[in-house]
């Protein structure tokens, strides 16, 4: 306890970017390169500030090395649907049936490289946030809150069990855009965020610590034509699809022109996330180059001599310093030989 507070003191500067794992390691590596004497406050500093650049530079490499498989699974992606939309201009009016199939093959093909956990992308072909997404989900189209009324209307929406409820005033006149600037401004009480897409369905997303409110059943009652006084109804909302499943669906449309851009629409998307990764790439590459100039050849050096010096002597914590020097580089030696 005492040789540990006392690394606490030594260089928190040098610790400080490090995670509690890894922390916990250079600490005790450095308190074990020890032959049963207090090691010198100079020394503990110096190997805590090498070995501490050593964990950090092998977490910035790791971060880089999903950025770079990422990227490649955006290019993999775009590829695909490039040859996608190849096919759908060769065809004339409407897809032949089997053409459907080939697309659909394609799609759920694309849909099970995405699914894997080495992709670092979503299933609406965006690079995985640090954090847990939003839960989307989307309202029964028969629902519709947003189109232009001459009547003004009163609707009311009382969320699950959770005993949450807003209460929406649509003015008579109001246009499409307003109405939904409306519904949003009523949702945004509740933490929860309103969108739409090109066909008005609207999608409802929250943060876990609200996903409830969205996974449970709707009792929705108004005053109005959208839903008839007096003739409450339930809705439960549809979690939202993502952009593949999408395309999957709308395979079978007959409207062949609408389906060309909804697929130029997905190769969009990936060049958005593609300029995202190049970019988070970039600031990686800096990272680790930062660290490798700060990360001098000669304390490396030295660390090593210091530590073969001490598993020559046989002292009884030769083990441990070996075994925690493995534990920092443990990231370093999985992508290596990824």
């Amino acid at each position: 306890m005492q040789v540990t507070a006392t690394l606490d003191k030594v260089n928190n500067k040098a610790l400080a970017p490090l995670n509690a794992s890894d922390k916990a390691a250079v600490i005790k590596a450095v308190s074990n390169d020890d032959s049963g004497k207090q090691p010198s406050k100079n020394k503990q500093s110096a190997q805590i500030q090498v070995l501490s650049k050593w964990s950090l530079a092998a977490d910035v490499s790791k971060k880089l090395s999903q950025a770079e498989q990422t990227e490649r699974s955006i290019r993999q992606a775009y590829q695909a649907l490039e040859s996608l939309r190849k096919q759908l201009i060769s065809a004339n009016s409407k897809l032949s049936q089997a053409q459907k199939q080939q697309a659909e093959q394609q799609i759920e093909k694309l849909e099970q490289e995405i699914a894997k956990g080495n992709s670092g992308l979503d299933g609406d072909l965006s690079p995985l946030a640090a954090g847990p997404k939003p839960y989307t989900a989307s309202l029964n189209q028969h629902i519709d809150l947003l189109s232009q009324r001459k009547q003004s209307e009163q609707v009311n929406i009382l969320f699950g069990r959770s005993g949450n409820a807003v209460s929406i005033h649509l003015a008579g006149g109001q246009s499409e855009a307003d109405n939904l600037k409306t519904v949003q401004q009523a949702f945004a009480s509740q933490k929860i965020n309103v969108s739409t897409d090109s066909n008005q369905s609207l999608y409802f997303s929250a943060q876990s610590k609200d996903a409830r409110k969205l996974q449970e059943p709707w009792l929705i009652s108004g005053q109005g034509v959208r839903v008839a006084a007096g003739n409450p109804i339930n809705v439960k909302l549809e979690p939202a699809k993502g952009t593949l499943s999408k395309l999957s669906d709308a395979v079978n449309s007959e409207n062949l022109e609408s389906y060309k851009q909804q697929v130029l629409q997905a190769q969009k998307q990936l060049k958005e996330a593609l300029a995202k990764v190049q970019s988070q790439r970039a600031e990686l590459r800096q990272q680790l180059d930062k660290i490798s100039l700060q990360t001098q050849e000669l304390e490396l050096q030295a660390l090593s001599q210091q530590l073969s010096l001490d598993m020559q002597s046989g002292n009884r914590h030769s083990v441990s310093v070996v075994m925690s020097q493995a534990n920092i580089t443990r990231s370093l030696v999985e992508f290596g030989l990824g």
